[in-house]
């Protein structure tokens, strides 16, 4: 009896993990860039990068890896975002999470609403059977409206993709408009962004990609916060096996020093 209590709880204490992980390091298939720009404007060079390791041994090993680095250069007009975020999840001989992009994109400040972007980008996700995706595209972006307690910006770039899907099943090649819309409420004590993607195929469009990333940072103290935001895509073309209507439920505390 006390065995079955013993290898009940390990087994719990496993999908607790595997929920808290999941949550945090899967990534969607349309990778949310707005969300990640510094909101820096001044001249100079701005960085952060997180790196996280751990090895978990019970019934079965869990190996739990991520990184993320995270740099902006700006100058006078121009600016320079680079990204690149690894996440990588293994319970015994089984991958629940192996997905990674690294982006560079370019501005280029026309006017005052008016912004001119280049970007590359190159990303994998195994669990939904993308092998690679490599992107460039380029094209307008516009502020619409910019306020202490309201932003909000627009684009229509065009877009090149190459991609290998379900175990190099599967190759494309693609053109395509990444059209998004993307807002920012801050309040006293609640910051709320949102953005959303239209990605349609120029050569067919039923092939077509809509994604929207939200989320609500909730000011507690000074130093915590909490975060809750959910991550919806849906594809016309996902491999087999792999549903149109993905999503990801994110939940977590932020402590600032």
């Amino acid at each position: 009896m006390l065995k079955t209590i013993i290898i009940f709880a390990k087994t719990m204490r496993f999908i607790i993990l595997f929920l808290l992980v999941f949550a945090t390091l899967t990534q969607a298939q349309v990778v949310n860039i707005e969300g990640k720009r510094f909101l820096k404007d001044t001249n100079g060079f701005v960085g952060r990068a997180d790196f996280n390791f751990n090895i978990n041994q019970n019934v079965q090993q869990v190996l739990i890896l991520g990184l993320n680095v995270h740099a902006q250069y700006v100058h006078n007009r121009n600016r320079i975002l680079a990204i690149s975020d690894l996440s990588f999840f293994k319970a015994g001989k089984q991958d629940f999470v192996n997905s990674g992009f690294q982006h560079l994109r370019y501005n280029y400040k026309i006017a005052n609403r008016l912004t001119m972007e280049a970007f590359v980008q190159a990303q994998y996700n195994l669990a939904l059977q993308l092998n690679q995706r490599n992107l460039a595209g380029a094209g307008p972006r516009i502020k619409i409206w910019k306020k202490p307690k309201f932003k909000m910006y627009a684009a229509c770039l065009y877009m090149y993709e190459f991609q290998v899907q379900n175990n190099d099943s599967i190759r494309e090649f693609n053109n395509r408009i990444s059209a998004y819309a993307s807002f920012n409420i801050d309040f006293k004590k609640l910051d709320f962004v949102s953005t959303t993607y239209f990605q349609p195929n120029l050569a067919d469009f039923n092939d077509y990609r809509i994604a929207s990333d939200n989320v609500l940072e909730i000011i507690i103290t000074n130093r915590f916060n909490f975060k809750t935001g959910i991550n919806l895509l849906f594809d016309t073309q996902q491999p087999l096996r792999v549903p149109n209507l993905t999503y990801i439920y994110r939940n977590g505390l932020s402590f600032k020093f």
